[in-house]
C-alpha cells in the first residue's frame, strides 16, 4: 500500500500532466446530459406550459444547469485531484453545515414537497440559483472518506480502528439527511460508503454485517414511516389513488413504449397523468417515447460508466485516487440503478433523480463535477498498460507504484482484512 501522504506533498493548483483523460467515458457523460436535455424539454413541456404558461421554463432551466456544470467539469478535470485531498476535512465541515443550515434556515426557503432540501435563493428566475445541499455533500462525503480509509487500510480489521467509527460518522451523516427528510439520500450515501469501505480494504464479514443491518434498518424505515409506499410496492393497484399512483402510470408509459417506442415527444403520460415526469420518472418516458431500445441504450451508457470508472479506480496511482474513484463510479452507477429500479417497480419508490437526465440542476452540477473529478483522475493512469497491472510508471506522476486493489484479494478478507501485506 502506498505510504506517501499526498497531501503533504507539493502539488500545484493546476494539473500539469499531458496525458489525456478517458475519452470514452467523457463521450458517454456528454452523450447522456445532451439526450438529458433533449428528454427533459419532451417530459416536461405540457406541466410547463399549463403551470407556467412556458413550455420552455424546465428546458431553459436545465441548459443553463448544463453550462454551468459542462464548465465545472471542464474546470475540475484541471485541477490536480491531490488538492482535494488537503482540504477533505474542510470539504465535510462545509458539507455538515450545508446539512444543518436547510434544517435551522426558515421553511419558506428551504422546504419542498414536505422535505427541507433547499436553499432558495428568489423566485422566477432566481429560482435557477436553488441548490439542493444534499447532492453536492455526496462529493465532499466521497473525498473525505477516501482520505480517511487511505490512512487507515493496515487496521480496517479492527472494528473498533475500523468500522466503528465509520460507521458513526456516516451515521450522523445519514441521520442529518433523514431529518430532512430524504430517505432516497440517504441510501445513495449508504451504498457510496458501503462501497468506500470494502475498496479500502475492510473485512468481508465486516462489511457483509454492515449491509445486512443496513438493509433491516432500510425496510424498518419503509414499513415504520413510509407504509403506503410498502404496500403500493406489493401491490401498487391496491392503492392506485394513492401511494400507488405513480408506480401504475409509469409501468402504463413503459408498457406502451413498445420495442420501438411511440416517438419523441409523443408520450401520452406526460399529459399530466404521470406526476414528475421530467424528474423521477423521466426512464418511463424515455421507455414510451423510445422503447426497449432506447432504455437499454440508456443502460448501456451507465454500464459503460461503471466499466471506465472502475478501470480508471483499479490502475490509480494512489489508494485516495482509487477510492475516489470507486466513491463518485458507485454514486452514479447507484443511483441509475436505483432510479431505474424504482421506475419498473423493482424497489420501494423513492425520490431519486437519474443523473444527467432528470430535470434538477443540484443533481446534474454535482455530477458533471464528480466526474470532472473522475477524468483528472484518468489522466494520471496510464493507459498502455494492461488490466493485470495497477501500477503507474513513477516518472510519469513522481509516485511510487500503486497500491494492490482490494478486490482482487477478497478471499483473504474472510480471514481478516488489514493485515499486512505480503512482500511481492
Amino acid at each position: 500500500m502506498l505510504k506517501r501522504d499526498e497531501s503533504r506533498s507539493t502539488v500545484s493548483l493546476f494539473d500539469r500532466t499531458t496525458h489525456p483523460p478517458d475519452r470514452v467515458l467523457l463521450v458517454t457523460v456528454i452523450g447522456l446530459t445532451a439526450f438529458g436535455l433533449v428528454m427533459v424539454y419532451s417530459a416536461s413541456f405540457v406541466d410547463a406550459a399549463v403551470f407556467y404558461g412556458n413550455p420552455f421554463y424546465y428546458v431553459l432551466r436545465q441548459a443553463v444547469g448544463s453550462l454551468i456544470g459542462l464548465g465545472a467539469l471542464w474546470l475540475m478535470q484541471q485541477i490536480d485531484y491531490r488538492i482535494w485531498q488537503r482540504y477533505s476535512i474542510q470539504l465535510m465541515a462545509i458539507a455538515i453545515i450545508l446539512l444543518v443550515s436547510v434544517l435551522l434556515l426558515p421553511a419558506s426557503i428551504t422546504e419542498v414537497n414536505g422535505s427541507r432540501s433547499w436553499i432558495r435563493f428568489g423566485e422566477g428566475w432566481l429560482g435557477i440559483f436553488s441548490i439542493q445541499p444534499a447532492e453536492f455533500v455526496k462529493l465532499a462525503i466521497i473525498i473525505y472518506f477516501a482520505h480517511w480509509l487511505s490512512q487507515r487500510s493496515q487496521r480496517l480489521g479492527n472494528v473498533a480502528y475500523g468500522l466503528a467509527p465509520f460507521a458513526v460518522i456516516l451515521g450522523f451523516i445519514c441521520g442529518l439527511i433523514m431529518l430532512q427528510p430524504d430517505l432516497g439520500t440517504t441510501i445513495i450515501i449508504l451504498l457510496i460508503g458501503g462501497a468506500i469501505f470494502f475498496a479500502a480494504g475492510a473485512n468481508l464479514w465486516h462489511v457483509t454485517g454492515a449491509a445486512l443491518l443496513a438493509t433491516v434498518a432500510f425496510f424498518a424505515l419503509i414499513v415504520t414511516f413510509r407504509s403506503g409506499r410498502w404496500q403500493a410496492f406489493l401491490d401498487p393497484w391496491s392503492r392506485a389513488g394513492a401511494e400507488g399512483y405513480q408506480i401504475i402510470h409509469s409501468l402504463y408509459a413503459l408498457g406502451s413504449g413498445g420495442i420501438f417506442g411511440q416517438g419523441i415527444g409523443m408520450s401520452r403520460q406526460k399529459h399530466l397523468w404521470l406526476p414528475q415526469p421530467h424528474t423521477d420518472t423521466i426512464y418511463a418516458i424515455i421507455g414510451e417515447e423510445w422503447g426497449l431500445l432506447g432504455t437499454l441504450a440508456v443502460l448501456v451508457a451507465f454500464l459503460i460508466i461503471a466499466v471506465r470508472g472502475y478501470r480508471i479506480a483499479a490502475r490509480a496511482p494512489s489508494p485516495f485516487a482509487a477510492l475516489v474513484a470507486v466513491g463518485i463510479t458507485s454514486w452514479i452507477v447507484f443511483q441509475a440503478f436505483v432510479n431505474i429500479g424504482v421506475t419498473v417497480a423493482l424497489i420501494p419508490f423513492t425520490g431519486l433523480t437519474l443523473p444527467f437526465l432528470s430535470y434538477g440542476n443540484s443533481s446534474l452540477i454535482s455530477c458533471l463535477m464528480a466526474t470532472g473529478l473522475l477524468l483528472n483522475i484518468s489522466r494520471h493512469v496510464d493507459q498502455s498498460s494492461t488490466d493485470n497491472s495497477s501500477a503507474v510508471s513513477t516518472s510519469r506522476i513522481g509516485q511510487a507504484p500503486s497500491h494492490s486493489f482490494g478486490w482482487r484479494h477478497w478471499r483473504s478478507r474472510l480471514s481478516g482484512a488489514g493485515s499486512r501485506p505480503r512482500a511481492r
